[in-house]
């Protein structure tokens, strides 16, 4: 997502990510470990050369919030300056961020708001884009302090579909959507239980014509996340009925991958040139589906393309894990490509619509 900040304005792309609540780019002057901006994300912010940025006070309502929901253990703040810092860390530590927040004007279209926003000084992270906005459910994330301007957001709800293809077009929308568009049907969308983010329930889940899952559970919808996140005994029979059902194709589970908790598969015939490179899968119609049942009757029928993937090192693996230091199973961006998403905030639902982007 493009987002322009300050005055005068600076447009950077940053990620959205409905798993996590604040929002950051990064920052000069970069203090510690800064991370290799891509051009294409725009210039480093530098709060000094705006002359809309406004520090975040120590003793705020807005930096006790913070502490709260983001769980610090230590005063966050910088005392000499009185202003409010911030600490996050994404998954398993693949990514972090530390900084002073600060409020400054957002663009959005031809209007204006004011958001409050991480300035990353020490910043571990390797994708390409300026930082990460979070859309989860906690006061101080980018979605909930867009609703406080209803001019700008008339109905709380967010749509977006991502693309299998990384060189198509997706989209993003926020405010109001085609309700009678959503053929892949609505679930009841709720608050989760032990993080501000949003939530579904999970009732089913079929592999290969079995029926894996027959109790309901929680499920987190994060854009973030690639994987698909399950309960390590779900994940067990999901290893267990895909592994056999590869192996009547001559595919066979990978050790490397079991010990990493991912799934991935190899044939004897996968590997070629002197450097042991491997060969990409291509028979996609082969591969048996899958399917998530959602509360409500809302229901997932992906495509191989949204289960399975090309991994250079590993194989053919696939878009499921299992984390067992998670408190809930998670839905990640993999499965939901091309399918257009919403986010019903105010109606409280999430609905899918099939081949969109």
């Amino acid at each position: 997502m493009a987002v322009s900040l300050g005055k005068p304005p600076v447009v950077n792309l940053v990620a959205i990510d409905t798993g996590s609540t604040l929002s950051w780019v990064q920052c000069q002057p970069c203090a510690v470990h800064c991370h290799t901006q891509s051009a294409k994300a725009g210039p480093i912010f530098d709060p000094g050369r705006s002359y809309t940025s406004r520090r975040v006070r120590c003793s705020s309502v807005k930096c006790g919030e913070l502490r709260y929901d983001l769980r610090l253990q230590q005063a966050n703040c910088m005392e000499k300056e009185d202003s409010c810092t911030y600490s996050v860390t994404y998954g398993n530590g693949w990514a972090y961020s530390v900084g002073k927040m600060v409020t400054d004007t957002l663009r959005i279209g031809d209007s204006f708001m004011d958001l409050m926003f991480g300035c990353s000084m020490d910043v571990k992270y390797s994708e390409f884009e300026a930082g990460i906005f979070g859309f989860g459910s906690s006061s101080f994330s980018f979605f909930e302090q867009l609703a406080g301007y209803p001019d700008i957001l008339s109905y709380k709800a967010l749509s977006y579909c991502l693309p299998t293809d990384e060189t198509k077009p997706g989209y993003m929308i926020l405010g109001r959507y085609d309700r009678a568009a959503m053929d892949g049907g609505y679930t009841p969308l709720f608050r989760s239980i032990n993080r501000p983010t949003y939530s579904l329930t999970m009732e089913m889940l079929i592999a290969n014509g079995q029926r894996l899952v027959t109790s309901s559970s929680e499920m987190i919808v994060d854009s973030g996340a690639q994987r698909t996140s399950l309960w390590p005994s779900t994940f067990a029979l999901l290893d267990k009925t895909i592994t056999q059902a590869m192996s009547s194709i001559g595919y066979h589970r990978t050790s490397r991958a079991r010990q990493e908790s991912y799934i991935c598969y190899l044939s004897e015939h996968d590997y070629s040139g002197w450097n042991g490179t491997i060969t990409p899968f291509s028979n996609w119609s082969a591969l048996p589906l899958l399917e998530i049942g959602f509360a409500g009757g809302a229901a997932l029928a992906l495509s191989p393309r949204n289960v399975f993937y090309n991994d250079p090192h590993r194989g053919l693996c696939m878009t499921f894990a299992q984390n067992p230091a998670l408190r809930s199973q998670i839905l990640g961006n993999r499965v939901t490509r091309s399918f257009g998403t919403t986010f019903d905030i105010q109606g409280k639902q999430f609905g899918f619509k099939y081949a969109v982007c």
